[in-house]
């Protein structure tokens, strides 16, 4: 297990930089928001996906069942027969695997107590025959809001999320060739972890989920990001990371991966029901207006202008290319949209500092290096653990720091390569 807890590392001497260009496709048949969205290479044409959601009045009524096809070769739409459950409901995620689209979860809002009711339904959408299929398994813990990605395109990990009354630490995951559930290892069963509205993505066998809303007065957003690493001999198995703060809340956007790196897209600093009106009585919503890309666990995000201002996202329609749509949404003033945006973004990697500090691996199980930057007189170092205390400390010498860590309690850590003038800090896991 020990080399398998080795993830990603990306260097701190780059600086990660994206550039995206906004524009506009043909518009899906009718305004939608809290839709679930996916994407699938079908018979050589790149197909993005539309299930349920909430039409323009954003009331229990405009609630619906509705299914929409879009064709990047024709940019046009196709109706789709309707998702096979007894009324419309939103909240829902979906996810590809071998040619079959599966749209789990959701939740209902209903006229009477308890108004709102979380779903267990696995539905499951033959893309080349465009049919619905009968229901898969029931999920165990109905689910709804919840964090939904594909792992080697073989599982499906349903990561937390909320359940009828309450936020849910489950991690359930389905197996589609068996047609059965799992458990996975829970997040940790805190607010930290738990979320609804919360978006995220698997990279390799990485888990990276952002933000969301947590059990609490008004029900407020998160700025953290949560990373667990999937055992690829024991999938059920995750190590979950210590939480990282961000300092940007966000709510309901949309996740996606470029260049090996996750990345976030529309959404909301604040929480809000359906009808976008924020959970805290501060009236309607407004939605973000930056996209947030992380260029790695140890750096903050990086922001750029977003081209369009749209929340209330369940996914995102990625391409084969790399190349992202995002359908319908909430723009402005509560306004439900029928948009259909393609985003094209280019990637660079500039030399911010080609002698820059590089530390590895991240996470650790015990011993850590630091290829040391050039530049640095009078070096010293020090580590500190999370409650800034200092648990090692000495001179640098040489090219290369070597911290051993072994026999240190589990956690987020601090080193600062302190010199004249310049102090850098980097920070680490043990795991």
């Amino acid at each position: 297990m020990k080399n398998l807890l080795v993830l990603l590392c990306w260097s701190f001497g780059q600086q990660f930089f994206a550039q995206t260009v906004w524009q506009l496709r043909a518009p899906i048949p009718m305004p939608t928001a809290n839709n679930a969205v996916c994407a699938a290479l079908v018979d050589g044409d790149d197909r993005v996906y539309s299930f349920g959601g909430i039409g323009a009045g954003l009331d229990r009524a405009a609630i619906h069942r509705n299914a929409y096809r879009y064709s990047t070769q024709l940019d046009a739409w196709t109706t789709l027969p309707e998702m096979p459950d007894t009324s419309g409901k939103i909240a829902s995620a979906a996810s590809v695997v071998g040619g079959v689209a599966y749209v789990i979860g959701g939740y209902h809002v209903l006229n009477a107590s308890p108004f709102e009711i979380s779903s267990n339904k696995v539905h499951r959408f033959d893309l080349s025959t465009e049919t619905w299929l009968t229901d898969g398994a029931p999920i165990p813990i109905p689910i709804d809001d919840h964090v939904q990605a594909v792992w080697r395109d073989s599982l499906i990990y349903v990561i937390t999320g909320w359940s009828n009354t309450t936020n849910v630490s489950a991690v359930q995951v389905y197996d589609p060739a068996l047609d059965a559930w799992s458990v996975g290892t829970a997040v940790i069963n805190s607010n930290a972890y738990r979320s609804f509205g919360a978006s995220g993505t698997i990279i390799g066998d990485t888990i990276f989920y952002y933000g969301g809303a947590s059990t609490g007065s008004n029900f407020p957003a998160q700025d953290k990001l949560r990373i667990g690493v999937i055992d690829p001999l024991s999938p059920m198995t995750i190590q979950w990371l210590p939480v990282v703060n961000m300092g940007r809340t966000n709510y309901r956007s949309g996740c996606g991966v470029l260049q090996e790196r996750p990345f976030w897209v529309g959404g909301s600093t604040v929480s809000y029901n359906y009808d976008a009106v924020a959970y805290n009585g501060s009236g309607v919503v407004a939605p973000a207006t930056d996209l947030a890309f992380l260029p790695n666990t140890n750096a903050p995000f990086t922001l750029e202008s977003a081209g369009a201002e749209v929340m209330d996202l369940r996914g995102v329609g990625q391409l084969s290319s790399g190349d992202i749509h995002i359908c319908g949404g909430i723009g402005p003033n509560a306004e439900v949209l029928a948009t259909n945006w393609l985003l094209t973004t280019s990637v660079g990697i500039s030399e911010l500092d080609a002698t820059g500090p590089r530390i590895f691996p991240v996470p650790s199980s015990g011993s850590v290096t630091v290829d040391l930057p050039q530049g640095l007189y009078n070096r010293r170092y020090a580590v500190y653990n999370a409650l800034g205390a200092i648990v090692l400390e000495g001179k640098l010498e040489g090219a290369r720091l070597l911290l051993e860590m072994t026999d240190r309690p589990r956690g987020t850590y601090t080193v600062k390569l302190i010199g004249t003038g310049r102090v850098l800090s980097l920070r680490f896991w043990l795991v």
